[in-house]
């Protein structure tokens, strides 16, 4: 049993899109799913955390201290929703999302994740990480019928081709996954010492890599390397940002992507608004604003989210505020 520090919801946390391999269990108070390397059901109860695991050890860990620190469960967000309660923009994504939270993933299992994840749906990438694993993870110890994700090692010495009916069919990411494998297992690539360097030059190592540009890398460097700077411009957040900062105008026109000279520029307005909280608040605005148009979404998470008011009427030096310093 474990007891988060401060407001947590498990059923957010697991399924707003952060993450991909978690799913609700036949019982439905309870989620099932793999993460490092071990099988793992796990429910909510209040302020209570409840967990079976198939394992007595996880990757060197009791596994009461490695789920703790994958659902990151030691951070207070009080902090934050105190700081933004107030904010324009952040008010009502903080009341409906209260909770929500930045998981810890694996560095290798979420770059993976996130190259299956270009110009997929949520249901369409889980699907296809399902049949992933099915095919190519080693069967979890002690769990019948669940497999791991699987290792850069075998990944390594698979021919693209073998990979392809597994990526959705599309062979540029079935490439880009069996290289990015080598670049790993030939030390090329160290996923983890990126987590030592300075957010932006880190976006920069990851772009250098095929297939990753600063959407997805900003995924890989908030989702498991521990840069809450990372701020992932997809749709629905560039969607808040045109919504509700008028000076991203002096950008220019932006479209679904922004340009590689746009897309710093808006990162650093997010950091000026939104300050160490800044990767955090990129996930309240992505499910929120998500939420506004999925119906399905809204009945899977109970949540009912209202119209932001228009952010026109008024300019935007009388939105700003302090930003609250990160604990």
């Amino acid at each position: 049993m474990l007891y988060p520090n401060g407001s947590f919801d498990l059923t957010l946390t697991l399924l707003c899109g952060q993450c991909f391999r978690w799913k609700r269990s036949p019982s439905p108070e309870w989620f099932e799913g793999v993460a490092g390397g071990a099988f793992w059901r796990i429910r909510q109860d209040g302020p209570k955390i409840l967990w079976e695991c198939s394992s007595s050890w996880v990757r060197g860990s009791q596994p009461s201290d490695w789920i703790s620190e994958y659902l990151n469960l030691g951070q207070d967000l009080a902090e934050f929703e105190a700081g933004f309660q107030d904010h324009p923009i952040l008010a009502e994504p903080i009341r409906l999302l209260r909770g929500l939270r930045l998981m810890k993933q694996e560095p290798w299992e979420c770059a993976v994740s996130y190259l299956f994840a270009q110009s997929l749906s949520v249901k369409v990438i889980r699907k296809a990480l399902e049949n992933f694993c099915n095919r190519f993870g080693e069967e979890v110890a002690g769990a019948p019928g669940h497999r791991a994700f699987p290792e850069p090692g075998l990944i390594s010495r698979l021919n693209p081709a073998d990979l392809r009916p597994f990526a959705n069919n599309n062979r540029a990411r079935a490439e880009r996954i069996v290289k990015l494998a080598r670049s790993q297992e030939a030390g090329v690539v160290s996923l983890p010492f990126l987590r030592t360097i300075d957010c932006d030059e880190a976006r920069q190592a990851l772009m250098a890599l095929e297939g990753i540009g600063p959407k997805i890398a900003d995924c890989i460097l908030l989702f498991s390397l521990d840069h809450g700077s990372a701020f992932p411009l997809d749709r629905w957040v560039l969607r808040a940002m045109k919504e509700h900062f008028p000076s991203v105008r002096f950008l220019g026109r932006v479209g679904i992507n922004p340009t590689p000279s746009q897309y710093p520029q808006m990162v650093k307005r997010a950091r000026a608004a939104f300050g160490p909280w800044c990767g955090l608040a990129s996930e309240y605005l992505f499910l929120y604003f998500r939420l506004l148009e999925d119906q399905g979404l809204q009945s899977e998470l109970e949540r009912y989210p209202a119209i932001l008011p228009s952010p026109h009427r008024k300019k935007e030096k009388n939105v700003s505020f302090k930003v609250p310093k990160k604990l």
